[in-house]
């Protein structure tokens, strides 16, 4: 995630607690440029039937 508000990080991390999904914080909201790249990324794989529309990035950490 990426954002300029503590809050609404905090919020997001407590609605994802117990599930399979990792938080992991990009930093400032000057980072969501780099992280919406990556969804046009996949979107654009999907509709050249390159990936399926449910595949995805994973990060190794």
């Amino acid at each position: 995630m990426a954002s300029d508000d503590q809050e609404a990080k905090e919020a997001v991390t407590n609605a994802l607690n117990g599930s399979d999904l990792a938080v992991l914080d990009a930093g400032s909201l000057k980072r969501a440029r780099e992280l919406e790249a990556l969804g046009f990324l996949q979107i654009s794989l999907a509709a050249a039937e390159k990936i399926s529309w449910t595949g995805g990035f994973g990060v190794f950490h």
